[in-house]
């Protein structure tokens, strides 16, 4: 995971379970959105409204992440409803 430019860099983590929700909002006049919203915590990804070409690639690695994502979501529960939950330990395999 990058840092980027500055310093130090803020972590949160959000639970997530079959109540949490994530939304696309697409605009004519301005940037979309992006929210992710779990319990109680609403997280929403914002642009600036002159886009780059840095822009269209966080989007898109957003997009393949969120896809590798769900297909290692449904191998787990596809193969018995997730070996991390039951061993107590979460797989790092692909963390950056």
């Amino acid at each position: 995971m990058s840092r980027g430019t500055g310093g130090r860099m803020s972590a949160l983590t959000l639970p997530i379970d079959s109540s949490a929700s994530a939304k696309f909002l697409g605009f004519r006049g301005r940037t979309p959105l992006f929210s992710v919203a779990a319990g109680r915590v609403l997280v929403t990804f914002t642009l600036p409204e002159r886009l780059s070409a840095g822009d269209v690639e966080f989007a898109r690695r957003l997009a393949e992440q969120a896809a590798a994502y769900a297909t290692e979501v449904e191998r787990l529960y596809r193969g018995g409803g997730g070996l991390a939950r039951r061993s107590g330990r979460s797989s790092e395999r692909g963390a950056a």
